[in-house]
């Protein structure tokens, strides 16, 4: 999952990844020993996961990866084929649903013009599970929308 760079993480993030990866490592190695963490993000998790488990194996049980369905179900990445090849980790998907939207930005996120890159599917998840169920899918949905038709106002 690195290559020649498989002990070497940091060399790896030097030479062919992204600044945040090192933070955000860092990050999970520290919350990772004491509690239970979830990755919020898609396939750049892969490389994250790869980086703690070349670090801190005995971490990895404390882990789940919280993404979207579009992610999971994008055919150009197999994110579970990348997680599997590291360590076997939890994904969990945030079903949301933007096909009934009135707004065609949200719309396009179900024919996979738009991908999410801001941790939305981890975030969900968290807040209904911080919430013990009480927030719903639908009433996200409906809090998106709103959010975002407060952000077209603002826009124009």
């Amino acid at each position: 999952y690195f290559g020649s760079l498989k002990d070497k993480p940091f060399k790896a993030i030097a030479t062919l990844g992204d600044p945040m990866m090192a933070a955000f490592s860092g990050l999970i190695l520290g919350a990772a020993e004491a509690r239970k963490v979830l990755m919020a993000g898609g396939t750049q998790m892969a490389a994250i996961l790869a980086i703690v488990k070349a670090l801190k194996p005995e971490i990895l049980k404390n882990l789940a990866i919280g993404t979207t369905r579009w992610i999971v179900e994008d055919k150009a990445s197999d994110l579970k084929g990348l997680i599997n090849q590291i360590a076997k980790i939890p994904i969990l998907a945030a079903n949301l649903n933007f096909g009934r939207s009135r707004y065609k930005g949200l719309r396009a996120y179900e024919y996979g013009v738009v991908k999410e890159g801001v941790g939305a599917g981890g975030a969900s998840i968290a807040s209904i599970l911080k919430l013990k169920g009480k927030l719903t899918w639908e009433i996200l949905e409906a809090n998106i929308e709103k959010n975002y038709r407060q952000i077209l106002k603002e826009a124009h």
